[in-house]
């Protein structure tokens, strides 16, 4: 059982194993049941990054929520039905707490009934085998694989595998969900699941897809580590316009590779940076207005939830322009900058900026000088300026010497010494 934390703990990153046993001392003070689930164990067992952290607890989760440290994290969304919250912690790890539950389908596409259930009983209800794993996190199993659907062996097979025959019909939004996990993790669709999705594609479930379901896709796709292939994969499958019909016919997926391949030098970021808004630009660059608001509809996206993609291009140019003047010329003032802006609009200049001096300074800060700011901690300041964390001075003495060691040079590579003659 240990051998499974071990493999956990040594795949995570610092940032994530601080949550994690954030959470785990909370369970044990709330006295709960806690486990690691769904995603997570997915990727942890089938060797790939492991992007988020999905919590599953037997019990009241958004009440153990309160009893974490509010400091390290922010509440990205809450979900009082599911008992569910979505977290933002140190800035760049991103989890999700849930009760474990059942959930029970009166129609399609219909908001299911939620009830309080065992963890047995949450992965059985899950979508695909592979998705329906879980390692317990309590001390008297702490490293016990839950795997009541057999969803290991399908990992192992490369295979996705829906849970129920009606799975599809119950919550259409599977169908989107099957083909971007296909496209990402290039696991192959079971035949009898294939067969389950023909049926439902015959029905036209998709129709059913609520807005909230569309706009919690969209958001998924913006956060595929390839979207430009998960949009791909869903325009062959003619799933596209689900979110506007005109959506197919009017891609641009270069404009989404070009994003990507920003974002692929921002190899284990020290700050999340939120892609929605620079991956919906990238979408819908050849929709029309009307287009566009027909596809904010069907999302049923609100103005707030929109402007992070349709006040994009305009909060760009304005951030450009400065980057382009003397404010950025210092490192120190170039990381207070864009410290300050959303870091959405910097990626953006990243892939799009036509300057390339811009895209330098964008690509310093990501890579250079916000993972040193972010690396001093507070005793590191204390030792150098001679000012307690507790006085009023502190915050200003923090400040200024990251500035002093941003702005400072980095020391000259030693020559290497010429070899001595050997002797005659």
């Amino acid at each position: 059982m240990s051998d499974y934390i071990f493999m956990l703990e040594s795949r995570l990153s610092s940032d994530q194993i601080q949550l994690l046993v954030q959470v785990q001392q909370a369970a044990e003070r709330a006295q709960v049941h806690l486990f690691l689930a769904g995603g997570a164990i997915r990727d942890l067992l089938g060797g790939f990054p492991i992007r988020d952290l999905d919590f599953s607890i037997e019990g009241p989760a958004l009440k153990l929520v309160k009893q974490l440290d509010r400091r390290l994290f922010t509440v990205v969304a809450a979900d009082e039905n599911r008992q569910a919250a979505e977290l933002l912690f140190g800035g760049a790890v991103t989890a999700e707490i849930s009760m474990c539950r059942k959930e029970t389908y009166a129609k399609t596409g219909g908001a299911p009934e939620v009830t309080r259930a065992t963890i047995q009983d949450d992965l059985s209800r899950r979508d695909f085998s592979v998705n329906a794993l879980a390692l317990s996190l309590n001390p008297a199993s702490r490293g016990l694989l839950l795997d009541p659907t057999n969803g290991l062996a399908d990992i192992e097979h490369k295979e996705l595998r829906v849970l129920h025959n009606y799975g599809f019909f119950d919550d259409p939004a599977r169908l989107l969900r099957l083909v971007r996990l296909a496209s990402r993790l290039k696991y192959s669709i079971e035949e009898r699941t294939r067969t389950h999705m023909d049926s439902a594609r015959e029905a036209g479930v998709e129709e059913y897809i609520t807005p909230r379901a569309r706009l919690l896709e969209l958001r998924h796709l913006a956060a595929e580590p390839e979207a430009a292939d998960a949009v791909k994969a869903l325009h062959t499958a003619d799933l596209l316009k689900v979110f506007e019909p005109h959506l197919s016919k009017k891609l641009d997926l270069p404009a989404l590779s070009r994003l990507d391949k920003a974002r692929r030098l921002l190899q284990n970021p020290s700050q999340w940076v939120d892609n929605f808004g620079p991956f919906l630009y990238c979408l819908t660059r050849k929709l029309s207005s009307a287009e566009r608001s027909s596809l904010k509809s069907r999302c049923g996206m609100r103005a707030s939830e929109a402007a992070a993609w349709t006040d994009l291009e305009s909060r760009a140019k304005t951030l450009q322009k400065t980057l382009a003047s003397k404010q950025a010329a210092q490192n120190s003032k170039l990381y207070k900058l864009l410290d300050s802006h959303d870091p959405a609009v910097a990626l953006f200049l990243l892939a799009f900026s036509p300057l390339q001096p811009v895209r330098e300074k964008v690509k310093n800060y990501f890579i250079h000088l916000h993972p040193l700011a972010r690396s001093i901690d507070d005793r590191e300041v204390e030792a150098a300026a001679g000012v307690k964390r507790e006085s009023a001075k502190f915050a200003a003495a923090r400040d200024a010497y990251i500035a002093t060691r941003l702005d400072k040079k980095p020391p000259k590579p030693e020559t290497a010494k010429a070899a001595p003659a050997a002797p005659h």
